[in-house]
């Protein structure tokens, strides 16, 4: 939950923008959920006019008129309450709840030991990026006379707001820092995956497969992403950041994110805590990513993709059982630790995602809630990644199949990401971090259930010889072998435009 806070000295300017149409016919409704009783009692929740508006504002202004207070003192407090997008919906009640619960801590009602402030709380349902919202505007004048201590306010805000988060069961904003869509991006084509999660995936991906910086710079290109360096200031062989892109339809100019706006975790420096710092794997990198700029042939080629069979499998799924046992035996407060461990184990569900799922299937969407523990608001990945946590050789072989894995292979790797993922949602509720460990929760249900129901036992077929292969991978062969997908189509909260581009 976002707090913005502004201070004026216009109570009526101010609700009549919050009950007319707004800046870009976003107020669709706009009706009071909470407020000072009196102001309840007579304008309960229809929707407002601007005659209404005019009679709330000089009812939040009385205390100042009434007690001579000047008109030019910037006495109205005002401050949004949005949610992201893809939070949960929360009715009106709720809304009213939190205003109130807001309020009541922010010291502006009677539930503290001082008069109250006039105050209303006003919804307009989702804004032109699709986060729900309320506006918030009082009076810092009490009925006493007193003044309303504003010093501060930003900081205790957001206090209060963390406290709702956990007890509304809301996206904790306060713990981590998911980069949002902008409307652009909800706007340019809501019946795909947006380009900023596809090209997350495939970049997480990359990086996790990747054992050097170059290697990660090659994988992306092979995934068919446009690369581009950013380098430092007065050179061009110091990379210090990254650009990508996805290949547009002919005649269409790309849309570059960098890396920090794909995710707090896939930045370079971050990235670089993976990878062994020589002088010949800086050198390696330097020319993939000149070549990458100069959309020239890859310099050092890899090895080419192996079938996933069954004897390989039991290999990477003892690779798996080992970042598992570590996962165990790191305390739940290690930060730095968890956040490397949930890029692995994303990195792992994004490879498979990317090589056997058309669009964000199952496995994409698990490998999104995962990479939430990755983004841990003020925590920079800044330590070295541990031999124990690495996940490079499950999330290459996944990555690079030439052939859809085996349903045994498949479940051998299933087994073991099911139980990191179950250590994940018990560190989240040792921290009690709730709505994260329900994020963690729904994706068992929703997303891993449906991959996980249809795979053999692995424990009654562990001697049965290898099973076949699979069928040629191509985009959906996870269907055939794993049994139809839950189709969740990326839904669309905002009013569409013919403008508006992806930054």
């Amino acid at each position: 939950m976002i707090p913005n806070i502004t201070k004026g000295d216009k109570p009526i300017g101010l609700m009549k923008y919050l009950v007319g149409p707004g800046r870009s016919n976003e107020h669709t409704d706009p009706h009071l959920v909470g407020g000072s009783p009196l102001i309840m009692a007579w304008h309960d929740d229809v929707q407002l006019n601007e005659e209404a508006a005019v009679s709330i504002a000089r009812e939040v202004d009385l205390n100042r008129r009434m007690l001579g207070f000047d008109a030019d003192t910037k006495h109205i407090w005002h401050c949004s309450l949005s949610i992201p997008y893809q939070d949960r919906e929360v009715t009106d009640q709720e809304w009213a709840d939190i205003a109130q619960r807001f309020m009541d801590e922010m010291d502006f009602t009677e539930a503290g030991a001082k008069a109250p402030c006039q105050w209303v709380a006003v919804h307009h349902g989702r804004s032109t990026k699709g986060n729900d919202h309320i506006h918030i505007m009082a009076s810092t004048i009490r009925e006493d006379g007193t003044k309303w201590a504003d010093g501060n306010d930003y900081a205790r805000a957001q206090k209060v707001a963390r406290g709702i988060e956990k007890d509304f069961n809301l996206i904790q904003l306060g713990n981590h820092s998911e980069r949002w869509l902008q409307q652009g991006e909800i706007n340019r084509d809501s019946t795909r995956e947006p380009a900023r999660f596809a090209l997350e995936r495939t970049v997480r991906a990359c990086a996790v497969a990747a054992d050097t910086e170059a290697q990660f710079v090659r994988l992306m290109r092979r995934a068919n992403l446009l690369v581009h360096p950013r380098f430092a200031a007065g050179t061009d062989s110091v990379v210090t950041g990254y650009s990508v892109a996805e290949r547009p339809p002919k005649g269409m100019r790309p849309l570059w994110f960098g890396g920090g706006k794909l995710a707090q975790d896939l930045t370079l420096p971050s990235l670089r805590t993976r990878w062994a710092d020589t002088p010949e794997s800086a050198h390696e990198a330097s020319e993939e990513w000149a070549a990458a700029k100069r959309h020239r042939r890859i310099v050092h080629p890899d090895a080419p993709g192996a079938v996933l069979d069954e004897e390989t499998a039991r290999r990477l799924a003892g690779e798996l059982k080992e970042v598992r046992r570590r996962l165990v035996s790191i305390a739940p407060d290690d930060h730095q630790s968890w956040a490397h461990a949930a890029r692995e184990a994303s990195g792992v569900f994004a490879a498979w995602s990317h090589a056997t799922e058309d669009g964000q299937g199952p496995l994409g969407r698990t490998a999104r809630v995962l990479a939430r523990s990755a983004h841990r608001s003020g925590v920079k990945i800044t330590a070295p990644l541990e031999a124990p946590l690495r996940t490079s050789g499950t999330t290459a072989f996944l990555l690079a199949a030439t052939r859809a894995p085996s349903p045994v292979a498949q479940a051998l790797i299933m087994q073991q990401m099911l139980r990191m993922t179950r250590a994940f949602q018990d560190m989240h509720q040792a921290n009690k971090e709730l709505r994260e460990t329900q994020l963690i929760v729904d994706a068992f249900q929703q997303h891993l259930a449906v991959v996980a129901e249809p795979l053999p036992d692995v424990k009654r077929e562990a001697r049965q010889g290898a099973a076949h292969a699979g069928p040629p991978r191509h985009r959906g062969a996870l269907r055939e072998t794993q049994g139809p997908t839950v189709e969740h189509p990326y839904v669309d909260h905002t009013r569409r435009t013919d403008h508006g581009m992806e930054l």
